[in-house]
């Protein structure tokens, strides 16, 4: 992928000097830069990579390739997604035609979901995910260009997160835990196209069980996810890996103070603000200092307690 960015000018030197045969070739190379990055290597700023989009939906235009420009316009909505543009992601999501082929109109369902859920419109996010993980059970064994396009996973992530969303727990349970199961039986060449999707999962049915008062399930998970969010995935995609860490943590935390463990929430607890006070952590500080303190106040250090809710207040009130 990264050689394909490098000599990006030479398709477009060849759509300009023969168009028929050029422009085609430049939509593919372009398509395959704005797709997210394999396992192991860095994804491109969401702006890059909307620009990449944008002009590969401006070259398909211009061909007869409708499939071309219907995965185009699908990966431009992805593109504006992960630019938090919410609002023209669900229109780049609607834009991409209803007789498209499968996997792009499956992957347009899962986009509009996430940017619905990304406006705090779950409720109607929810039937739109629904849809969506039907359109993936329907679809064939992908080719290689369609395993760019989402995955039953990844929809399945995304059913799931929405069902916890709108409080509907116990189903959201069952579904990450058929998503977890999906991915256990992937090969490390499966996996390797969602490779986002298994820390996502897991860290996610977590909070859930935690949610519910399952804590001895969601300690159970616990090592599971903690391992999934080490690695390579660290530092290509950091800005939602250490998020997750963080909050996967607190839950984790929470969960050994439930079940009478409070030295193992007070390594858990210290660990989540470590890692929040790294850049990409940095929003997840507030709730790792009150889990921090918490646990301190249980564990008698009303010291360090005051110290730490101390920094607690003057981070929410500087």
């Amino acid at each position: 992928m990264g050689l394909v960015r490098i000599f990006l000018p030479l398709p477009r030197a060849a759509a300009k000097l023969a168009p028929e045969r050029g422009a085609p070739l430049l939509g593919a190379a372009l398509s395959y830069c704005v797709t997210p990055s394999r396992a192991g290597l860095r994804s491109p700023s969401p702006e890059r990579r909307l620009a990449w989009a944008e002009e590969a939906v401006a070259v398909y235009r211009a061909t007869a390739d409708a499939d071309g420009l219907s995965r185009a316009l699908a990966l431009r909505a992805h593109a504006l997604l992960l630019s938090g543009r919410f609002e023209e992601a669900c229109a780049a999501a609607d834009a991409v035609p209803g007789e498209a082929s499968a996997a792009p109109a499956a992957f347009a369902a899962d986009v509009r979901a996430q940017a619905l859920a990304g406006l705090g419109r779950a409720e109607e996010a929810l039937p739109v995910a629904r849809a969506g993980v039907a359109a993936y059970r329907g679809l064939p064994a992908p080719d290689r260009r369609d395993r760019a396009l989402g995955s039953l996973p990844g929809a399945l992530r995304t059913y799931g997160m929405l069902l916890a969303a709108v409080g509907r727990s116990e189903e959201s349970v069952a579904v990450y835990e058929e998503c977890a199961a999906l991915l256990a039986a992937m090969s490390l060449r499966e996996l390797a196209h969602v490779d986002l999707v298994r820390p996502q999962v897991l860290a996610e049915l977590v909070g859930v069980l935690r949610a519910l008062g399952r804590y001895e399930d969601a300690l159970g998970v616990g090592p599971e996810a903690r391992e999934a969010l080490r690695g390579p995935l660290a530092w290509t995609a950091p800005e939602i890996v250490l998020p997750l860490r963080v909050r996967l943590l607190i839950d984790l935390a929470r969960c050994h103070t439930a079940v009478g463990d409070p030295a193992e929430a007070g390594a858990c607890a210290a660990a989540a603000v470590a890692e929040a006070r790294k850049p990409h952590g940095a929003g997840e500080l507030a709730p790792a200092l009150d889990c921090l303190a918490d646990v301190l106040g249980e564990l008698g250090r009303t010291d360090k307690e005051s110290v730490t809710r101390r920094e607690l207040a003057e981070l929410r009130d500087p």
